[in-house]
């Protein structure tokens, strides 16, 4: 049998279609709504997807959505500095976004090692502390005192 097409590389696929060039813009408004939404203490969200003109907004939860809804049309503007043809910004909820970005910014909790006994030093410094004290403070000094004969 005879080939009647010559087997094309990948890099001229990409070249022909587009999607290096739409990646590359993506990235680009990524990295934009990152940065203007890490000024309005807003984490998680992303860029979805950019067709005919409408750019998809992902957000982790709802409760970001009525504040990025307000936000629209600032970022719009911000966004369409980079790409003019941008027509209308869409925003919708991913919950998968939420427990990525726990996992990311919240490390595992270390376990909290308590003293086993107040040192009898530390006790006599609260009495020595409590006899010229108020009497709300004096109280709260001697009881913090009578911890370490627990």
């Amino acid at each position: 049998m005879n080939r009647t097409r010559q087997p094309k590389s990948v890099s001229a696929l990409l070249n022909k279609s587009g999607l290096q060039h739409d990646v590359t813009v993506i990235m680009a408004l990524n990295s934009l709504l990152q940065s203007h939404l890490k000024q309005h203490n807003i984490p998680g969200c992303r860029i979805g997807s950019l067709q005919n003109g409408s750019l998809l907004i992902e957000i982790p939860d709802a409760t970001w959505m009525m504040r990025l809804k307000f936000m629209r049309a600032e970022l719009l503007t911000l966004l369409r500095q980079r790409v003019p043809s941008l027509l209308r910004l869409k925003i919708k909820v991913n919950p998968a976004l939420s427990s990525t970005h726990k996992m990311q910014h919240n490390p595992p909790k270390k376990d909290i090692k308590r003293a086993a006994k107040m040192p009898a030093d530390v006790a006599e410094s609260f009495l020595a502390l409590a006899e010229d004290a108020e009497p709300g403070l004096q109280k709260a000094l001697r009881s913090l005192a009578d911890y370490s004969k627990k």
